[in-house]
C-alpha cells in the first residue's frame, strides 16, 4: 500500500513529458469543473433566497378575498386571524393613473392602509429613504424609482385618477360613438402631496406601487365606507405555514378565498426551482468531462510506464499493487483538482461583486441589469 502510494505521487511530479502535461490538464479540468459547480449553485441558491426575501418584504404572507372582489366588514376576519396567533389588516388595492404636470403614468397600483399597519406588518419604515410614514389625508408615499421618473420629491403634488370613475363618465350611444353620461357627476382626480419616498429594492414593486391613507384609497376606488379590497395577513414562519393556512381556512366563511404567498407566486417559485435543478443537471456533465480527463491521463500513464510496470512485476509486485498505483494517481488528481476548485469557487463568490464590476467595465455592458432581478 505504502509503495503504491509513493509511486503514484512520484508519477504526478512535474516532468518534461506528455504524461505531465496531460496530468496538469486533468487537474485544471477538475478544478474548473468543481469551481463552476460551486459558483453556479451558490449564485442560483442566493438568487432564489433573495427573490423569496423580496417577495415576503413586498407582499403579505396570505390574502383573504371576497367573492365579489371586496370585503364589506374586515373586522371579523382580522379578529379570526388574531385568535389563531396571526396578524392581519384590511387594505384597499387598486390600479390608478398617476398624473404629474401633463405626464400620465398608467402602470401604477395604489395600496391604501393605515400607517400603523404598514409600519408593523410590511416594515415600510425600514425601507423609507426620505420623508415620514404619517400618511395623513391627502398624502402619498412613492418609490425612489417613481421619484426619478416623475421628477418628484418630498412636497411634490401629483394627481391620481381612478380608471373605474373615468369610465363611468361616458357611455356608448345607440347610433355609435360615445357621449358624457348626464346621470353621472363630473369626476375630478385626487390631489396628493408626496410625504415619503421608499425603496424595497424589488424592481417590479418599486416600479408600480405607491401607498395612500386607507380612507383616501377607498374614496379613490369608489368603495363604500368601511369596505376594503382584501385582507393582508402575516404568520410567524412564512416557510412553514401549512398548518396556519388549514386553521384559517376552517375559521373563515366559505365565500372568502384564502391564498398563501407561495400560491400567489407559484409560477415564479416553480421556475426558480426548475432552473436550479437544470443547472445542477447540466453542471454534472462538466464534472463527468473532468472524470473522463482523469481516465485519459491514467490510460496514457499506463502505456508510458510499460517498462516500469515490467520491472515492478519482475521485482515481485502483484497485479493489485500495480493497480493501486494508478488508482491512487487518479485519486490524487481528483483530490488536488477538487481542493483547487473549491478554493477558486469560494474566492470567486467572495469577490463576486468586484469581479462583476470588472467584467462590466471590460465589456462595457451591464451584465445583470436590475430590471431583470
Amino acid at each position: 500500500m505504502r509503495t503504491s502510494f509513493f509511486l503514484a505521487g512520484k508519477y504526478l511530479r512535474p516532468r518534461r513529458n506528455a504524461v505531465s502535461v496531460i496530468t496538469l490538464i486533468s487537474v485544471i479540468g477538475v478544478t474548473l469543473g468543481v469551481a463552476v459547480l460551486i459558483i453556479v449553485l451558490a449564485v442560483m441558491t442566493g438568487f432564489t433566497d433573495l427573490m423569496k426575501s423580496k417577495l415576503l418584504a413586498t407582499q403579505a404572507h396570505f390574502h383573504i378575498r371576497g367573492s365579489r372582489g371586496t370585503v364589506g366588514d374586515p373586522a371579523p376576519l382580522v379578529e379570526s386571524a388574531r385568535k389563531l396567533g396571526l396578524r392581519a389588516a384590511g387594505v384597499v388595492q387598486t390600479p390608478v393613473l398617476a398624473q404629474i404636470s401633463t405626464k400620465l403614468d398608467t402602470r401604477v397600483i395604489s395600496i391604501g392602509a393605515k400607517s400603523d399597519a404598514l409600519k408593523q406588518f410590511m416594515e415600510l419604515e425600514k425601507y423609507l429613504k426620505k420623508g415620514t410614514l404619517s400618511l395623513n389625508h391627502g398624502e402619498v408615499i412613492i418609490s425612489s424609482d417613481m421619484a426619478r421618473r416623475w421628477g418628484a420629491n418630498i412636497g411634490s403634488r401629483i394627481l391620481l385618477h381612478a380608471p373605474n370613475k373615468l369610465t363611468s363618465m361616458v357611455k356608448l350611444k345607440s347610433d355609435g360613438g360615445v357621449e358624457l353620461d348626464p346621470d353621472r357627476p363630473v369626476y375630478l382626480p385626487g390631489e396628493f402631496t408626496v410625504s415619503g419616498i421608499y425603496s424595497f429594492g424589488k424592481y417590479d414593486f418599486d416600479r408600480a406601487v405607491l401607498f395612500l391613507n386607507d380612507e383616501d384609497a377607498a374614496d379613490l376606488a369608489g368603495l363604500p365606507w368601511g369596505f376594503v379590497s382584501m385582507i393582508y395577513g402575516w404568520v410567524p414562519d412564512p416557510f412553514d405555514m401549512d398548518r396556519n393556512m388549514q386553521q384559517l381556512k376552517a375559521e373563515v366563511p366559505a365565500y372568502f378565498t384564502v391564498s398563501s404567498w407561495q400560491e400567489e407566486n407559484r409560477q415564479l417559485l416553480g421556475v426558480l426551482q426548475v432552473e436550479k435543478r437544470m443547472m445542477f443537471f447540466l453542471l454534472i456533465f462538466i464534472v463527468l468531462v473532468a472524470a473522463f480527463s482523469i481516465a485519459n491521463t491514467l490510460i496514457t500513464a499506463v502505456y508510458q510506464k510499460t517498462h516500469e510496470i515490467g520491472i515492478l512485476k519482475a521485482l515481485g509486485a502483484s497485479d493489485g499493487t500495480v493497480l493501486r498505483i494508478f488508482v491512487f494517481q487518479g485519486m490524487l488528481v481528483g483530490i488536488v483538482g477538487a481542493f483547487c476548485g473549491t478554493v477558486a469557487g469560494i474566492l470567486v463568490i467572495r469577490f463576486r461583486n468586484d469581479l462583476l464590476r470588472l467584467a462590466t467595465r471590460w465589456t462595457g455592458q451591464d451584465l445583470f441589469p436590475k430590471e431583470f432581478y
